[in-house]
């Protein structure tokens, strides 16, 4: 089964090494490797716990009407459906305009090498409103046939699927989103269909420390954009990761594991494009919640010879 393994992570960076990298696409979140079912709802079903979290990102602080972030994010594994399920709730804002999504998800789970992997496959349904604010837009011809100038609000359908492994310390996952909507085409009120690759391995170094590099591409028709992060844990308690976005930005990250199964973290990063000189950072809390689900023990049957 380990050659399947290599061949998955050798198929998966050539994938990542070819896709370029420029520009912001999907909504960008430092705590992605936290957050991978946002984006791939595979991830409901490579788990056998229930994770809760919440997020909340303001991004190039000091810049007028800079994109902010919230989002919820829950899902676990049901035995009875032989899969995970999940929730998804974001909240965008970016200058005039503001979207609102929410969306469930169900992955179908295959267990390999006598349980040492999981192989899940996942779908998400949901709906993405997006309103604009027109009678505030400025444009510098008033006459422009393209502007929007009332107050505008859409919906539309939301539809995603993705795959993951999940074995032997390591993770890959490939996901699309917006599957309902066209490559090419892209308005204020229609995202393009977007492609999200990933994987990391959680390398054990000692009993006291261990390191997780991991790689993230989103990529569209009209840009990509690659992460690549490292985090550090000491204890199994202290987390603390750094981050480059390409063409983008770089930055820190650092959690604490509080109490059983609650975990918060804070990241910052600093944009080194052309903003630079016209922000101070984004910054972005995270806190979740892991509750273990107890996995039941086989029943033990006396043999009816040994009971007299």
């Amino acid at each position: 089964m380990k050659h399947i393994l290599n061949k998955i992570f050798a198929a998966t960076f050539v994938l990542l090494f070819a896709v370029g990298a420029s520009a912001q696409n999907e909504t960008v979140i430092a705590h992605f490797m936290y957050h991978s079912h946002v984006f791939n709802p595979a991830v409901a079903g490579n788990t056998r716990d229930i994770y809760i979290s919440a997020l909340a990102r303001q991004q190039w602080v000091g810049f007028k009407d800079a994109p902010s972030t919230q989002l919820l994010d829950a899902y676990g594994y049901v035995k009875q459906i032989h899969g995970g399920v999940g929730l998804v709730v974001m909240h965008d804002m970016l200058g005039k305009e503001r979207s609102i999504s929410a969306r469930v998800s169900y992955a179908y789970s295959q267990r390999l090498a006598g349980g040492k992997a999981y192989l899940s496959a996942g779908v998400s349904l949901g709906f993405l409103n997006r309103s604009v604010r027109g009678s505030e837009l400025v444009y510098q011809q008033s006459s422009d046939q393209s502007g929007i100038y009332d107050n505008t609000s859409k919906w539309k359908p939301y539809f995603a699927m993705g795959i993951e492994f999940t074995g032997w310390n390591a993770t890959v996952g490939f996901a699309v989103t917006h599957l309902d909507q066209s490559q090419k085409d892209a308005t204020v009120f229609k995202v393009p269909r977007h492609y999200m690759a990933y994987a990391k391995y959680n390398w054990d170094i000692n009993e006291k420390f261990s390191l997780t590099p991991g790689i993230f591409v989103r990529s569209s028709v009209f840009i990509t954009q690659a992460e690549v992060n490292i985090n550090a844990t000491f204890r199994k308690r202290i987390v603390a990761g750094l981050i480059y976005r390409s063409n983008d930005a770089g930055g820190a990250l650092l959690g604490v594991h509080i109490w059983k199964g609650l975990f918060a973290s804070y990241s910052y990063d600093f944009n080194f494009g052309r903003l630079m000189n016209f922000q101070t950072g984004s910054h972005e809390i995270n806190l979740s919640y892991t509750i273990k689900q107890k996995t039941p023990k086989r029943p033990f049957y006396k043999s009816q010879r040994y009971m007299n």
